[in-house]
Protein backbone atom coordinates (compact mmCIF):
# COMPACT_ATOMS: atom_id res chain seq x y z
CA UNK A 1 0.00 0.00 0.00
CA UNK A 2 1.13 3.36 -0.59
CA UNK A 3 1.57 5.86 2.25
CA UNK A 4 -0.28 9.29 2.73
CA UNK A 5 -1.65 11.42 4.38
CA UNK A 6 -5.06 13.22 5.04
CA UNK A 7 -5.43 16.72 5.71
CA UNK A 8 -8.71 17.44 6.50
CA UNK A 9 -11.05 20.46 5.50
CA UNK A 10 -11.86 22.94 8.20
CA UNK A 11 -14.99 22.44 10.43
CA UNK A 12 -15.83 22.71 13.95
CA UNK A 13 -15.28 19.64 16.18
CA UNK A 14 -19.31 19.74 16.53
CA UNK A 15 -19.87 19.27 12.85
CA UNK A 16 -16.89 16.45 12.45
CA UNK A 17 -18.61 14.14 15.27
CA UNK A 18 -21.76 14.36 14.16
CA UNK A 19 -20.82 13.44 10.71
CA UNK A 20 -19.23 10.58 12.04
CA UNK A 21 -23.15 8.86 12.58
CA UNK A 22 -24.31 9.93 9.26
CA UNK A 23 -22.85 8.88 5.72
CA UNK A 24 -23.08 11.31 2.85
CA UNK A 25 -24.36 10.40 -0.32
CA UNK A 26 -21.38 11.97 -2.52
CA UNK A 27 -18.06 12.54 -2.80
CA UNK A 28 -16.00 14.12 -5.37
CA UNK A 29 -12.27 12.77 -6.08
CA UNK A 30 -10.11 15.38 -8.00
CA UNK A 31 -6.82 13.72 -9.99
CA UNK A 32 -4.22 16.24 -9.66
CA UNK A 33 -2.50 14.82 -12.41
CA UNK A 34 -1.51 18.58 -14.70
CA UNK A 35 -1.03 21.89 -13.42
CA UNK A 36 -1.17 23.94 -10.35
CA UNK A 37 -3.02 26.71 -12.42
CA UNK A 38 -5.24 23.96 -13.37
CA UNK A 39 -5.61 22.27 -9.90
CA UNK A 40 -6.70 26.01 -8.58
CA UNK A 41 -9.53 26.40 -11.80
CA UNK A 42 -10.95 22.84 -10.93
CA UNK A 43 -10.84 23.74 -7.18
CA UNK A 44 -12.95 26.69 -7.89
CA UNK A 45 -15.32 25.75 -10.30
CA UNK A 46 -16.10 22.79 -7.75
CA UNK A 47 -16.14 24.43 -4.26
CA UNK A 48 -18.91 27.17 -6.10
CA UNK A 49 -21.07 24.61 -7.85
CA UNK A 50 -21.06 21.13 -6.11
CA UNK A 51 -22.10 20.59 -2.60
CA UNK A 52 -20.63 17.30 -1.72
CA UNK A 53 -17.38 16.77 -0.14
CA UNK A 54 -14.57 17.38 -2.08
CA UNK A 55 -11.25 14.96 -2.22
CA UNK A 56 -8.13 16.24 -4.10
CA UNK A 57 -5.61 13.39 -4.10
CA UNK A 58 -2.34 14.61 -4.72
CA UNK A 59 1.46 14.34 -4.03
CA UNK A 60 3.51 15.83 -1.19
CA UNK A 61 5.35 17.64 -3.87
CA UNK A 62 2.37 19.68 -4.71
CA UNK A 63 1.93 20.83 -1.28
CA UNK A 64 5.13 22.24 -1.40
CA UNK A 65 4.27 25.27 -3.86
CA UNK A 66 2.89 27.34 -1.45
CA UNK A 67 -0.75 28.19 0.12
CA UNK A 68 -2.76 25.41 -1.95
CA UNK A 69 -4.62 24.55 1.43
CA UNK A 70 -4.86 27.80 2.89
CA UNK A 71 -7.35 29.19 -0.15
CA UNK A 72 -8.59 25.87 0.09
CA UNK A 73 -9.72 25.46 3.63
CA UNK A 74 -13.50 23.43 3.20
CA UNK A 75 -11.44 21.19 0.60
CA UNK A 76 -9.45 17.60 1.59
CA UNK A 77 -6.31 16.58 0.70
CA UNK A 78 -5.55 13.37 0.18
CA UNK A 79 -1.50 13.79 0.50
CA UNK A 80 0.95 11.24 -0.92
CA UNK A 81 4.74 11.04 -0.24
CA UNK A 82 5.28 9.55 -3.78
CA UNK A 83 3.32 9.56 -6.94
CA UNK A 84 1.92 6.36 -7.27
CA UNK A 85 -0.49 4.58 -9.57
CA UNK A 86 -4.29 6.50 -10.42
CA UNK A 87 -5.55 3.12 -8.92
CA UNK A 88 -3.89 3.96 -5.67
CA UNK A 89 -5.33 7.25 -5.39
CA UNK A 90 -8.88 6.20 -5.95
CA UNK A 91 -8.40 3.46 -3.32
CA UNK A 92 -7.21 5.64 -0.59
CA UNK A 93 -10.21 8.01 -1.58
CA UNK A 94 -12.58 5.46 -1.46
CA UNK A 95 -11.20 4.53 2.33
CA UNK A 96 -11.50 7.67 3.13
CA UNK A 97 -14.32 9.16 1.95
CA UNK A 98 -17.65 7.62 3.86
CA UNK A 99 -20.30 8.38 1.13
CA UNK A 100 -22.66 5.91 -0.55
CA UNK A 101 -21.13 6.92 -3.80
CA UNK A 102 -17.66 8.55 -5.25
CA UNK A 103 -17.13 10.68 -8.48
CA UNK A 104 -13.26 10.75 -9.81
CA UNK A 105 -12.82 13.52 -12.06
CA UNK A 106 -9.27 14.87 -13.05
CA UNK A 107 -8.15 18.14 -13.03
CA UNK A 108 -7.03 18.67 -16.79
CA UNK A 109 -10.76 17.33 -17.63
CA UNK A 110 -14.28 19.56 -16.99
CA UNK A 111 -17.38 18.47 -15.64
CA UNK A 112 -20.05 19.06 -18.32
CA UNK A 113 -22.73 17.34 -17.81
CA UNK A 114 -23.85 15.59 -14.10
CA UNK A 115 -27.58 15.24 -14.07
CA UNK A 116 -27.60 13.87 -10.36
CA UNK A 117 -30.94 12.96 -10.66
CA UNK A 118 -31.11 10.45 -13.42
CA UNK A 119 -27.76 9.19 -11.76
CA UNK A 120 -28.51 8.64 -8.40
CA UNK A 121 -31.58 6.78 -9.70
CA UNK A 122 -29.53 4.45 -11.75
CA UNK A 123 -27.76 3.71 -8.86
CA UNK A 124 -31.04 3.01 -6.47
CA UNK A 125 -32.12 0.52 -9.11
CA UNK A 126 -32.22 -3.44 -7.88
CA UNK A 127 -29.44 -4.26 -10.20
CA UNK A 128 -27.41 -1.43 -10.23
CA UNK A 129 -24.04 -0.95 -11.71
CA UNK A 130 -20.55 -0.79 -9.89
CA UNK A 131 -19.62 2.07 -12.25
CA UNK A 132 -21.28 4.98 -14.49
CA UNK A 133 -18.38 5.65 -16.77
CA UNK A 134 -19.00 9.81 -19.01
CA UNK A 135 -19.40 10.58 -22.08
CA UNK A 136 -15.92 12.56 -23.02
CA UNK A 137 -15.58 15.20 -25.37
CA UNK A 138 -12.35 16.27 -26.93
CA UNK A 139 -11.44 20.19 -27.76
CA UNK A 140 -13.02 20.41 -31.23
CA UNK A 141 -16.35 19.23 -29.10
CA UNK A 142 -15.86 15.97 -30.85
CA UNK A 143 -17.20 12.76 -28.80
CA UNK A 144 -14.04 10.48 -28.03
CA UNK A 145 -14.70 6.40 -28.75
CA UNK A 146 -14.29 5.60 -25.62
CA UNK A 147 -16.17 2.40 -25.41
CA UNK A 148 -14.53 -0.52 -25.05
CA UNK A 149 -15.69 -3.98 -26.13
CA UNK A 150 -14.30 -7.43 -25.06
CA UNK A 151 -12.21 -9.28 -28.19
CA UNK A 152 -8.89 -11.41 -27.64
CA UNK A 153 -6.76 -11.23 -31.03
CA UNK A 154 -4.17 -13.96 -30.51
CA UNK A 155 -3.47 -14.52 -26.80
CA UNK A 156 -3.55 -10.89 -25.78
CA UNK A 157 -7.22 -9.03 -25.15
CA UNK A 158 -7.29 -6.34 -27.85
CA UNK A 159 -10.59 -4.23 -26.62
CA UNK A 160 -12.52 -2.72 -29.88
CA UNK A 161 -13.14 1.12 -29.01
CA UNK A 162 -16.77 2.68 -30.20
CA UNK A 163 -17.81 6.06 -30.03
CA UNK A 164 -20.87 6.53 -27.56
CA UNK A 165 -24.28 7.33 -28.72
CA UNK A 166 -25.91 10.61 -28.43
CA UNK A 167 -29.58 9.58 -27.71
CA UNK A 168 -30.84 10.89 -24.11
CA UNK A 169 -31.78 7.56 -22.40
CA UNK A 170 -29.21 5.33 -23.56
CA UNK A 171 -27.15 2.60 -21.70
CA UNK A 172 -23.86 1.30 -22.84
CA UNK A 173 -22.35 -1.68 -21.13
CA UNK A 174 -18.34 -0.23 -21.38
CA UNK A 175 -15.75 -3.16 -20.12
CA UNK A 176 -13.42 -0.58 -18.18
CA UNK A 177 -13.12 3.13 -16.71
CA UNK A 178 -10.64 4.65 -19.23
CA UNK A 179 -8.50 6.98 -17.04
CA UNK A 180 -10.77 5.32 -14.37
CA UNK A 181 -13.19 8.49 -14.42
CA UNK A 182 -16.65 7.95 -13.40
CA UNK A 183 -19.04 7.44 -10.62
CA UNK A 184 -18.40 4.33 -8.45
CA UNK A 185 -20.49 2.73 -5.90
CA UNK A 186 -18.32 2.74 -3.06
CA UNK A 187 -19.40 -0.45 -1.09
CA UNK A 188 -19.42 -2.30 -4.30
CA UNK A 189 -16.14 -0.97 -5.32
CA UNK A 190 -14.43 -2.04 -1.95
CA UNK A 191 -16.04 -5.44 -2.34
CA UNK A 192 -14.37 -6.07 -5.33
CA UNK A 193 -11.68 -5.11 -3.77
CA UNK A 194 -10.61 -1.89 -5.99
CA UNK A 195 -7.90 -1.51 -8.21
CA UNK A 196 -5.17 -3.82 -8.09
CA UNK A 197 -2.43 -1.62 -7.45
CA UNK A 198 0.65 -4.31 -8.05
CA UNK A 199 -0.32 -3.85 -12.27
CA UNK A 200 1.79 -0.79 -12.91
CA UNK A 201 -0.20 0.69 -15.83
CA UNK A 202 -2.93 2.56 -15.86
CA UNK A 203 -4.63 0.60 -18.82
CA UNK A 204 -4.15 -2.75 -17.36
CA UNK A 205 -4.66 -1.80 -13.74
CA UNK A 206 -8.80 -0.01 -15.30
CA UNK A 207 -9.35 -3.25 -17.48
CA UNK A 208 -8.70 -5.47 -14.83
CA UNK A 209 -11.28 -3.68 -12.27
CA UNK A 210 -13.73 -3.23 -15.23
CA UNK A 211 -13.27 -7.26 -16.05
CA UNK A 212 -13.82 -8.16 -12.70
CA UNK A 213 -17.20 -6.42 -12.07
CA UNK A 214 -18.31 -8.36 -15.17
CA UNK A 215 -17.28 -11.26 -14.47
CA UNK A 216 -18.71 -11.36 -10.84
CA UNK A 217 -21.72 -10.47 -12.48
CA UNK A 218 -22.05 -6.38 -11.94
CA UNK A 219 -22.57 -3.68 -15.15
CA UNK A 220 -20.17 -0.72 -15.93
CA UNK A 221 -22.15 1.67 -18.64
CA UNK A 222 -22.00 5.03 -20.06
CA UNK A 223 -24.56 7.20 -20.11
CA UNK A 224 -24.89 11.47 -21.26
CA UNK A 225 -26.45 12.34 -17.84
CA UNK A 226 -22.74 12.12 -17.09
CA UNK A 227 -19.64 13.59 -19.52
CA UNK A 228 -16.53 15.50 -19.05
CA UNK A 229 -14.37 17.91 -21.63
CA UNK A 230 -10.79 17.94 -21.85
CA UNK A 231 -9.44 21.34 -23.21
CA UNK A 232 -6.03 20.48 -24.32
CA UNK A 233 -7.12 17.08 -25.78
CA UNK A 234 -8.37 16.05 -29.62
CA UNK A 235 -7.80 12.75 -28.56
CA UNK A 236 -7.17 9.88 -26.23
CA UNK A 237 -4.62 7.29 -27.09
CA UNK A 238 -4.27 4.89 -24.03
CA UNK A 239 -0.47 3.22 -23.38
CA UNK A 240 -1.50 -0.71 -23.76
CA UNK A 241 2.31 -1.93 -23.71
CA UNK A 242 2.60 -4.29 -21.19
CA UNK A 243 3.78 -3.34 -17.89
CA UNK A 244 4.82 -4.74 -14.63
CA UNK A 245 1.84 -7.00 -13.44
CA UNK A 246 0.42 -7.58 -16.44
CA UNK A 247 0.23 -11.28 -15.98
CA UNK A 248 -1.87 -10.57 -12.69
CA UNK A 249 -4.51 -9.12 -15.10
CA UNK A 250 -4.40 -11.81 -17.40
CA UNK A 251 -4.15 -14.86 -14.49
CA UNK A 252 -7.50 -13.55 -12.92
CA UNK A 253 -9.49 -12.37 -16.38
CA UNK A 254 -9.19 -15.76 -18.21
CA UNK A 255 -7.81 -18.43 -15.93
CA UNK A 256 -11.58 -19.81 -15.76
CA UNK A 257 -13.85 -21.23 -18.18
CA UNK A 258 -17.24 -21.54 -17.50
CA UNK A 259 -18.18 -25.01 -18.67
CA UNK A 260 -21.13 -26.71 -18.17
CA UNK A 261 -22.43 -24.36 -15.23
CA UNK A 262 -19.30 -24.63 -13.15
CA UNK A 263 -16.04 -23.05 -13.20
CA UNK A 264 -12.75 -24.78 -14.06
CA UNK A 265 -9.64 -23.55 -14.04
CA UNK A 266 -7.40 -23.40 -17.28
CA UNK A 267 -3.76 -21.67 -17.37
CA UNK A 268 -3.78 -18.78 -20.30
CA UNK A 269 0.12 -19.19 -20.93
CA UNK A 270 1.82 -17.24 -21.20
CA UNK A 271 0.68 -14.50 -19.17
CA UNK A 272 0.69 -16.62 -15.61
CA UNK A 273 1.28 -15.37 -12.56
CA UNK A 274 1.56 -18.53 -9.87
CA UNK A 275 1.03 -16.71 -6.63
CA UNK A 276 -2.62 -14.89 -7.93
CA UNK A 277 -3.53 -18.62 -9.70
CA UNK A 278 -3.07 -20.41 -6.20
CA UNK A 279 -3.92 -17.57 -3.38
CA UNK A 280 -6.90 -15.59 -5.46
CA UNK A 281 -7.97 -17.60 -8.71
CA UNK A 282 -8.35 -21.39 -6.83
CA UNK A 283 -9.10 -20.03 -3.51
CA UNK A 284 -11.36 -17.31 -3.96
CA UNK A 285 -12.62 -15.90 -7.54
CA UNK A 286 -13.75 -19.91 -8.56
CA UNK A 287 -16.43 -19.38 -6.02
CA UNK A 288 -17.71 -15.97 -6.76
CA UNK A 289 -17.14 -15.99 -10.92
CA UNK A 290 -20.51 -15.46 -12.81
CA UNK A 291 -19.26 -16.08 -15.86
CA UNK A 292 -16.14 -16.17 -18.52
CA UNK A 293 -14.44 -13.86 -20.78
CA UNK A 294 -15.22 -15.72 -23.92
CA UNK A 295 -18.53 -15.88 -22.61
CA UNK A 296 -18.78 -11.73 -21.94
CA UNK A 297 -17.00 -11.74 -26.05
CA UNK A 298 -20.20 -13.51 -27.42
CA UNK A 299 -22.83 -11.96 -25.31
CA UNK A 300 -21.63 -8.07 -25.22
CA UNK A 301 -23.78 -6.26 -27.28
CA UNK A 302 -22.10 -3.91 -29.85
CA UNK A 303 -23.66 -1.27 -32.19
CA UNK A 304 -23.52 -1.77 -36.11
CA UNK A 305 -20.99 1.40 -36.14
CA UNK A 306 -18.42 -0.55 -35.89
CA UNK A 307 -15.26 0.27 -34.15
CA UNK A 308 -13.16 3.45 -34.45
CA UNK A 309 -10.19 3.00 -36.73
CA UNK A 310 -8.47 5.91 -35.43
CA UNK A 311 -7.74 4.27 -31.80
CA UNK A 312 -4.70 3.23 -31.83
CA UNK A 313 -3.93 0.92 -29.01
CA UNK A 314 -0.86 1.64 -27.86
CA UNK A 315 1.31 4.78 -27.51
CA UNK A 316 1.36 7.75 -24.62
CA UNK A 317 -1.29 10.19 -23.73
Amino acid sequence: MSEYKVIHRRQDLGLRISSLYRQEQLAIGILDLSTRKDLESTLKWYTENMSAHIYVMTTSERMEDGDIQDAFQDVNFIVFKNASTTGAYINAFADECYASFFLVVRTDAVLIAFDGEKLMAHMAEHNHPALITPVMISSSGDILPTLRAPFIKGRTVEPLSFVPTIEEDAEEDNLYPVMEIGLYDRALFQRLRGFDEQIAGEYFQSMDFGVRCFLFGYRIFTCRSLAVQFPERISIIEDRSLCDGVNRFYTKALSIRHIAGKNVVEKWKPFVDKDVLQDEVKKKQMILQKTDFPSLIDKWKVRDTGPDKNDQPAGNP
